[in-house]
Parts: structure tokens; C-alpha cells; sequence
């Protein structure tokens, strides 16, 4: 019986150890294939990832990674057609943390993994219309980042989840509660301190702001991560949104024209979503100039967008601003 103990304990030491070491070793590989996603190398990148899930099949930075890849892609092309993989690698990812943290519950980087794959989960669910099961996934995932940020109070990544849920969620309550200044600062401290999403939170940062509506600092946001990425449509979009509300129309033009030329070369079998907002958005600032003619041709490009019902019905909004600015 004092044998097993003793096995048990060493087993349990080593988990714990080769868990902490790992982080620290792949931080460059990983962080080289974040800079590839931004570079839209994503091959490349896909490389990096698949050969850190290979070699450490035991352990939730693999799928967690994987997951995280997808994701991205997701967001890039603003497509579901990712999503059945983004939920197998989490789910895994959960269950090998799931797997740690019974060894040692107050391992920061097994809350971590665990946390960020249910948030993340619970956002596919969310944009599904299942609110009560994202709502019981994202809350759940949060206790988890909390229990992260507990044991290591400076994890970037961790931060960064807590600091966009505690943004939106004091966004609903403000006229209760409003520490949106206090989450702000949060995000923008996880910037600083990722470990290896310093330009998602500059991203999320940037659009913190256009709901905040401090559309001069989602500006100057847009502009740190264009100095390091300046063709990245993901962070083009956030610059051009954030001129046309400060109605800087001249300067917006030639982005939003840009990315029109950029997004007409994607893949046929991907979302013309964000095809459709340069376009919308374009349409408004010609409306605003009072350049008719230049005016219905982008909403006629608009409207033709191929969209799906479920894009449709996101994008409602904007589709009956165009119908009543067209019967104008």
C-alpha cells in the first residue's frame, strides 16, 4: 500500500511539473504560429499546432491549440463551416484538463484550458440562438479563468477572457453598475502580459471601443496591430469602422475599397458576410456625401451579396437601413 502511495504521489508530482514545463518551452513555437495566422499563413501554422498536439498527446494544449486554430479560421472567413472541429478539439481539450485537475485542482494553466474551451464553446452556442446553454457553458467557463487567475493573478490570456466577459456583462447592467472602465483596463492589461493572444486582445480591445464608443482610441488601437500586420483585413475592418463613426469618410473609402478587392478573391465556398459590410459600409458614406449614383451602386452590390438565411436574419438591421435609405 505504501508503495502505490508513493507511485501515486511521484505520478502526481510529474503531471504537475511536466504540466508547468510545457507552457515554457512551446511559448515561441506558439506564439510563431499565432504571428503565422496573422501573416495568413495558416498552413504553416496548422504545422505548428499538429506537431505540439503530437507530441504531448496527454496534455489539453494540443486540441486546446487546435481548437484555437479553428477558431480563427472561423472568424477569418466568418464561417460555421469550422465549427464541428472547433467543438471536437475543446471538448477534448476539457476533458485532458478535466484529467490534470484532479491531481491538483489549483493548476492555473488546467483552469485555464478548461475555462477558455467551455467560453468558447458557449459562444458557438450563443450564435446558434441556444442562449441557456451558452449562458450555463460561458458562466461555468468563467468560474474557471477565475480559479486561473487566483493561482496565477497574472495571466494574460486569463485576463483577457475575464476582462471582455466583465465588459459585456457590466454593458447590460450599467445603469445598476457600471465598471466598464474597470474592464477595459483589465483587457488592455492582458495585452501587455499574453502569453500568446497579445493581438486578440488588442483586437477585442479595439472593439471594446467601438461598443463603448471611444472611436478615437478603437483608432489608434486599429493602428498598433496595422504596424505589425498593416494587410490584415481582421484589423483593416476595426480601422475603417472606426473612421466612419467619427464620420472620417475620406479615409475610411479607401480601406473599405481595399478589402472589397481583397474579399472577392476568397474562396467561393466561404461567407461573403464581411463582403457585404464593405459594401453597406461604403454605401452609407457615398449616402452621407450625397453621391447618389456611387450610393446605389453599393447597395445593389449589398443586397446581392449571397447570404445565408442565418446571415440574413444577423445582418437584419443593416439590410432594412439600406431598403429605407433606397426608398428615400
Amino acid at each position: 500500500m505504501k508503495k502505490f502511495i508513493t507511485a501515486l504521489t511521484v505520478f502526481t508530482l510529474s503531471v504537475n511539473v511536466f504540466a508547468s514545463e510545457i507552457e515554457h518551452k512551446e511559448m515561441k513555437s506558439i506564439n510563431a504560429a499565432v504571428d503565422l495566422l496573422y501573416q495568413e499563413k495558416f498552413e504553416e501554422a496548422y504545422s505548428i499546432f499538429s506537431y505540439i498536439q503530437d507530441t504531448y498527446p496527454d496534455h489539453p494544449i494540443g486540441p486546446f491549440f487546435m481548437g484555437y486554430y479553428y477558431n480563427f479560421l472561423s472568424s477569418y472567413y466568418e464561417t460555421d463551416k469550422f465549427d464541428s472541429k472547433i467543438v471536437l478539439y475543446y471538448d477534448l481539450a476539457e476533458k485532458k484538463s478535466d484529467f490534470h485537475l484532479k491531481f491538483d485542482e489549483n493548476d492555473p494553466w488546467m483552469n485555464f484550458y478548461k475555462g477558455a474551451s467551455l467560453i468558447n464553446r458557449g459562444y458557438l452556442l450563443g450564435r446558434d440562438g441556444r442562449r441557456f446553454s451558452a449562458l450555463t457553458k460561458t458562466f461555468d467557463g468563467i468560474s474557471y479563468i477565475k480559479d486561473c487567475l487566483e493561482y496565477d493573478k497574472d495571466n494574460g490570456d486569463a485576463l483577457l477572457l475575464y476582462g471582455t466577459y466583465s465588459f459585456y456583462k457590466s454593458s447590460l447592467l450599467s445603469w445598476i453598475w457600471d465598471s466598464r472602465d474597470e474592464a477595459v483596463s483589465t483587457v488592455k492589461e492582458s495585452a501587455e502580459k499574453a502569453y500568446f493572444s497579445k493581438y486578440l486582445a488588442v483586437s477585442t480591445l479595439g472593439w471594446i471601443y467601438i461598443d463603448y464608443e471611444k472611436f478615437d482610441k478603437a483608432e489608434k488601437t486599429a493602428d498598433t496591430a496595422l504596424e505589425k500586420y498593416p494587410d490584415s483585413h481582421l484589423f483593416l475592418f476595426l480601422k475603417a469602422r472606426a473612421l466612419f463613426e467619427q464620420k472620417k469618410y475620406t479615409e475610411a473609402e479607401p480601406i473599405y475599397s481595399a478589402l472589397i478587392e481583397k474579399l472577392k478573391n476568397m474562396p467561393e465556398h466561404y461567407s461573403e458576410k464581411d463582403l457585404f459590410n464593405s459594401y453597406y459600409f461604403l454605401a452609407r458614406i457615398y449616402y452621407s456625401e450625397n453621391d447618389i449614383k456611387k450610393f446605389e451602386e453599393y447597395k445593389n452590390s449589398a443586397l446581392q451579396t449571397n447570404l445565408t438565411i442565418r446571415e440574413k436574419e444577423m445582418l437584419e438591421e443593416r439590410i432594412e437601413i439600406l431598403t429605407d435609405l433606397k426608398t428615400r
